[in-house]
């Protein structure tokens, strides 16, 4: 076995920024035994400020939309922001009341890189996750640039609004209502400012929160996958006897551990994964019905706002479906290499051996939305053209 010098440092190169996202919004569970209870206390914190912030902003919104709102385009305009809001939640919800699976997940990662077999088997470990957190800066860059001009420039670009009643309207990053108060009075026009700021912040987070979990699991899985190739194919080059029992032993043990690691991966994953892809089918149908709105309003910087968001949401459904899509292959790429190992080159009784590594090959295991969609490609185009045709009959319904 391969001594892994360098483990603190692999490890703290992949979960770095999973950590960070993690932490914002109190999911974070690997926790130093010296320092257990200060962390506890910071993720509760954390928990509840993402929640109340999260709610605080939703529930003005849906108030709005349910009861100050009778035009059905605007009300289709205000609805983007509930559905991203109670998205969020739900993800979160779910990601936090699994929080001990999602502890197993990265514990078997970090015992992963512990206990790497070799040089080779660390290495590709690396290339996967340097892939993996360029993925992870994309996203960041995509959900954040939205956020900067939905929360920030929009408002300060509009400006203050009078009607010809003579009121003054003062911009909201998203409509609110409160029953008994009135949102364009001070202070309440701040602290719903504020609250609203806040709200699409946690928002943005929890959604690269999740987005980065999901990216490192499954890269780690590839790389994993990848040592489990080299290993088969290093079986039957083995020479000496003596060690084909050893290596055999290793095979299997390596080959049940990554199964079992993607299993708890899909059972972390499935419900969020779900509430990604139905989401997402809606948010790029409004997100496209908004940019036809803006251009035939003439409103090119709400336009430009709603086609980051297009893109936003675009690229996160597409690398949830690029990862199933990577675990597909390398689960076709192991099934190959265990059907065509030139097992003549080992005795009788170890060639037979490999029976049973074949057909459990021969049986792959793939990422599934809510357990019934598969994550792939041909998903990714199923659902961008159930968006397209949704956006289609939504514009007809409303002109």
């Amino acid at each position: 076995m391969f001594a892994n010098k360098y483990y603190e440092r692999d490890v703290e190169n992949a979960f770095a920024m999973n950590r960070f996202f993690f932490r914002l919004v109190g999911l974070w569970p690997l926790q130093p035994v010296d320092s257990f209870i200060p962390n506890a206390v910071e993720s509760i914190v954390m928990a509840i400020t993402c929640f109340a912030f999260v709610v605080g902003e939703l529930t003005p919104t849906a108030l709005y939309t349910a009861i100050k709102i009778t035009d059905v385009r605007l009300r289709l305009k205000a609805a983007g922001s509930v559905i991203f809001a109670v998205v969020g939640l739900i993800k979160y919800s779910y990601m936090l009341f699994n929080k001990s699976q999602v502890r197993n997940c990265l514990m078997l990662i970090d015992k992963d890189w512990q206990n790497v077999i070799n040089s080779d088997e660390r290495i590709l470990m690396i290339d996967q996750v340097r892939f993996s957190k360029r993925l992870i800066m994309i996203c960041v860059v995509f959900v954040y640039m939205t956020g900067v001009f939905v929360r920030m420039l929009l408002p300060f670009y509009t400006g203050k609004i009078v009607t010809p009643d003579n009121v003054t309207i003062r911009p909201l990053p998203v409509v609110a209502y409160l029953v008994i108060v009135d949102v364009q009075r001070s202070p309440f026009y701040e602290i719903v400012f504020f609250v609203q700021f806040f709200g699409g912040f946690f928002k943005y987070t929890l959604t690269v929160a999740v987005f980065s979990f999901m990216t490192v699991c499954a890269m780690h899985f590839c790389a994993q996958s990848n040592v489990l190739v080299t290993l088969m194919n290093d079986l039957v080059n083995e020479s000496r006897p003596e060690y084909v029992n050893k290596k055999l032993a290793i095979i299997v043990e390596h080959q049940i551990k990554t199964r079992n690691f993607l299993q708890l991966v899909q059972y972390v994953t499935q419900y969020p994964s779900l509430i990604e892809v139905l989401g997402s089918t809606v948010m790029l149908c409004f997100a496209v019905y908004y940019i036809t709105t803006e251009w035939e309003d003439h409103n090119f910087l709400r336009m430009f706002t709603f086609i980051i968001a297009l893109a936003m949401f675009t690229f996160d459904l597409f690398i949830y479906c690029y990862m199933g899509e990577q675990v597909i292959s390398q689960e076709e790429k192991v099934s190959l290499t265990a059907c065509t190992l030139e097992w003549h080159h080992l005795p009788s009784a170890k060639a037979r051996a490999l029976i049973l590594l074949i057909i459990i090959s021969e049986h792959p295991l793939k990422l599934r939305a809510g357990n019934f969609i598969d994550l792939s490609l041909r998903t990714f185009s199923d659902v961008v053209k159930m968006a397209v045709t949704y956006f289609n009959l939504i514009r007809s319904t409303v002109n």
